[in-house]
């Protein structure tokens, strides 16, 4: 692959993540006015809200074909540079051809390549792809000790807790009873394995809960695979691993995994028909030590304020249920349909296609004579084939003199006068007058594109900054969850010892207070993380204008340049006419020599 293969890729890819970026930030700002707007949604409702955002995210990044919503103006690329533009009508077996020649080939300058671009670009992609790196290695890294637990784990040998399972599960509507396994590792009860579900209670919970503490813990693993949780949490894992960057595609994950959790707390309890202070001392046991992040679901915040928010959601555990109200279900519905619409912002389509080179189009009219006015060994104006260039430009010979080469019925002249060459040019001469407007008209078209890229230079160097506070956002995140799980370990081992002695151990209470100041200090250090993502979101949005004025006038221009090719074919027509005629009279005058071979 070329060097402008990958930077095509790279800027293709680039695109892409920006498109989705923006709009699963729509989302999510959405879910959360709506959250907010209805307080009381049931938690279930508000879980699958937010896992909507997740598959926008990633249906927009994976989907083959795009919605175009022809919302931008359409600005028109410049034209090709540095090319000398002369006119004639096209022969019917070949394109119309004017051009600057150098021997035997026409030669076109390119317009110049702006490369300034192609490394902040390709910095930008690499820096987002480092980041999903790190956060796959994460990922691998929770699903091996997730793995380890699991084989770890031994058939649960307990029958009473085999029948409150069953009958658990048939509350709940399951139709087949996941297996229930015991670890002497498992940090809390887990819900693991996608083909065949699995609860692993850990060992030393069983024995010092109670019976009605252990089935509502049972009742909660069970409500996680009635619900799909162990499948439909790839969805908020895959997406907050993609745009690990984005704080509110984190923000929406986290939401997600909390309203998931509460909405498995309302199951459990429903089911179980205990009492909410029942539910809420087994949260102060279970309620901040989750699994490490997870199989295919990103466990719960374990930050304290995520479990007093489960807790303050039990009050209202008996609105909340698995079967939604019909009204909530079509809305759910609904978004999820519009969530699978992968949709892009395009420019409109211009009512015409604008020339790129000043050649004026194949009229459609046939024409008799195939011709070629040689004005020099390097410009001509032809309406033929290479060959019939290069005949001329042998009757020429090297001094390269003026003159006019026609082939007519199997028949080859050559016009030499002076008085039929000028006549001839001058039927070409309105084209070439709209040729040089043309041209005039591209340059103005490449100094705005110059323009364009200049500021698309400054959105890139900013997004370069923003995957680099992306992925220091998502190292502290990491160091955030290390934390949490310290204290979940910690809140086990206190609560174990005060059933065992009755009272908490000093020394586990200031440790756990060390814990909560680190965590604060990175909460602290996030918010500031986002602050900046922020700001740099401003600045992206404040560049966003200028672009849009220099959108404007490059449309107009491009007005210009199709009026000017309309004129262009209608002035190739007329020179058709024109330069027939001209022939014939050369022929009939004997002007025309016969060319022998």
């Amino acid at each position: 692959m070329s060097a402008m293969d990958m930077h095509a890729v790279a800027e293709q890819g680039l695109a892409v993540l920006w498109r989705v970026t923006w709009q699963g930030a729509l989302w999510a700002l959405t879910v959360w006015a709506l959250t907010r707007a209805l307080p009381r949604l049931p938690s279930s409702a508000r879980a699958a809200l937010w896992w909507l955002v997740g598959l926008k995210c990633l249906v927009g990044l994976c989907a083959p074909g795009l919605v175009r919503l022809p919302l931008l103006p359409a600005p028109e690329s410049p034209p090709a540079a540095g090319v000398k533009v002369d006119t004639a009508p096209a022969h019917p077996d070949t394109a119309l051809e004017a051009m600057r020649m150098d021997g035997e080939a026409p030669l076109v300058e390119p317009s110049p390549e702006r490369t300034g671009t192609h490394g902040v670009v390709l910095g930008v992609l690499l820096a987002w792809l480092g980041g999903l790196a790190w956060q796959g290695w994460a990922l691998l890294r929770s699903l091996a000790q997730l793995r380890r637990i699991r084989r770890e784990a031994r058939p649960l040998e307990d029958a009473t807790l085999h029948q409150a399972a069953a009958a658990l599960g048939r509350e709940l509507g399951l139709a087949r009873i996941p297996r229930l396994r015991v670890s002497e590792h498992a940090p809390s009860p887990l819900a693991l394995g996608l083909l065949r579900p699995e609860i692993i209670l850990p060992r030393a919970a069983l024995e010092k809960l109670s019976p009605q503490e252990q089935r509502m813990a049972l009742a909660h693993e069970l409500a996680h695979v009635r619900r799909g949780d162990l499948w439909l949490g790839w969805v908020p894992a895959l997406a907050q691993a993609l745009f690990f960057f984005h704080p509110l595609v984190r923000r929406a994950c986290r939401e997600y995994a909390l309203a998931r959790e509460e909405a498995c707390d309302a199951a459990a309890l429903q089911a179980t028909g205990a009492e909410p202070h029942e539910y809420g001392r087994l949260l102060l046991v279970f309620g901040v030590a989750r699994a490490p992040a997870a199989a295919a679901m990103p466990g719960a915040s374990s930050h304290l304020a995520a479990l007093k928010r489960r807790i303050a959601m039990l009050e209202h555990a008996a609105t909340d249920s698995m079967q939604r109200p019909r009204w909530i279900r079509w809305a759910l519905g609904g978004l999820a349909l519009v969530a699978l619409v992968p949709i892009q912002v395009v420019a409109r389509e211009p009512e015409a296609s604008t020339p790129v080179l000043a050649l004026a189009q194949a009229p459609s009219t046939t024409l008799k004579d195939t011709y070629v006015l040689l004005h020099s060994n390097d410009s001509a104006t032809m309406s033929g084939s290479m060959e019939d260039l290069r005949t001329a430009k042998a009757l020429a010979g090297a001094d390269g003199k003026p003159l006019a080469y026609v082939r007519r019925g199997g028949r080859e002249y050559v016009i030499r006068d002076p008085q039929t060459l000028a006549a001839i040019g001058a039927a070409f001469e309105p084209q070439r007058e709209l040729g040089e407007k043309q041209a005039k008209l591209g340059e103005q078209m490449e100094a705005l594109g110059e323009k364009q890229a200049e500021v698309g230079e400054k959105q890139a160097a900013l997004g370069a900054k923003q995957a680099a506070l992306g992925a220091k956002q998502g190292e502290l995140g990491g160091k955030m969850g290390e934390i949490g799980l310290k204290i979940a370990e910690l809140a086990l081992a206190r609560a174990r010892q005060a059933r065992t002695d009755g009272k908490e151990s000093p020394e586990h209470e200031r440790q756990e207070e060390q814990l909560e100041r680190e965590q604060e200090a990175l909460d602290r250090q996030m918010e500031e993380y986002s602050r900046q993502m922020e700001a740099l979101g401003d600045e992206m949005e404040k560049l966003s204008e200028p672009m849009k004025q220099f959108t404007r006038p490059m449309e107009e221009l491009g007005r210009q340049m199709e009026e000017l090719g309309r004129q262009m074919e209608a002035h190739s027509r007329e020179a058709d006419k024109k330069v027939q005629a001209l022939l014939d009279d050369a022929v009939r005058k004997g002007l025309a020599e016969p060319v022998k071979r």
